[in-house]
């Protein structure tokens, strides 16, 4: 078995590989996740002696997130299940700040910009959120226990318990989920909370991950 692991939500990518008790990981890599995306998952497999074409299974954060990062990583995937079929599974961004967590709070936060945050709450019991939303600062309740990732605790009107998961939490997260909730790589789409925001399929997104 061969896995990989994609984060290409925050502004600095992290990949990681696991080939059967063999883990791999490089958190927070320099550059753009365009430039250099495709180049580390190459040496992640030279790394372990996996083989690209050979990769079997994905999880990969599909947002909230980056739109341009979630976008990359969605492709990426897409490419590498042309190579090979994929089973894919998708976990969005506020469930991997809660798996980081440790249970010391029910509500996670991350920064969405223009005054608002996606916010998640409703902990199932393989510890990711029931509920997802996009949510005005001004609405955000300072009587919840909340959590954010490390750098972005001065960015809202509440106090929330900074954390920072690594690919590490994103691996032990994806350990506990059932097996129902994967899907195959052309099924991956970015999870997006803004009404505003839709995807489109590879055939109309000319990305530098392909060459026609």
């Amino acid at each position: 078995m061969s896995c990989l692991y994609i984060d290409a939500s925050r502004d600095r990518l992290s990949v990681g590989i696991e080939v059967d008790s063999d883990w791999i990981a490089h958190d927070a890599i320099e550059g753009r996740h365009d430039a250099v995306l495709l180049e580390s998952i190459r040496s992640l497999c030279i790394e372990s002696g996996q083989s690209v074409n050979k990769l079997s299974q994905c999880v990969v954060i599909n947002g909230p997130g980056s739109f341009t990062g979630l976008r990359i990583a969605v492709s990426c995937v897409h490419a590498l299940d042309l190579v090979h079929p994929l089973r894919v599974l998708p976990i969005d961004q506020l469930s991997l700040l809660a798996a980081a967590s440790q249970n010391e709070a029910d509500y996670a936060l991350l920064d969405a910009r223009m005054n608002e945050a996606y916010v998640g709450f409703d902990r199932q019991a393989d510890g990711t959120f029931g509920c997802l939303e996009l949510m005005s600062v001004n609405e955000l309740n300072g009587e919840h226990a909340w959590i954010c990732h490390a750098e972005e605790t001065d960015r809202f009107p509440v106090s929330p318990t900074p954390v920072s998961p690594t690919l590490e939490t994103l691996r032990r997260l994806a350990s506990g989920m059932d097996t129902s909730k994967w899907i195959t790589g052309q099924q991956l789409t970015p999870l997006y909370l803004r009404q505003t925001v839709s995807w489109k399929p590879l055939s109309e997104q000319p990305s530098k991950l392909y060459d026609y």
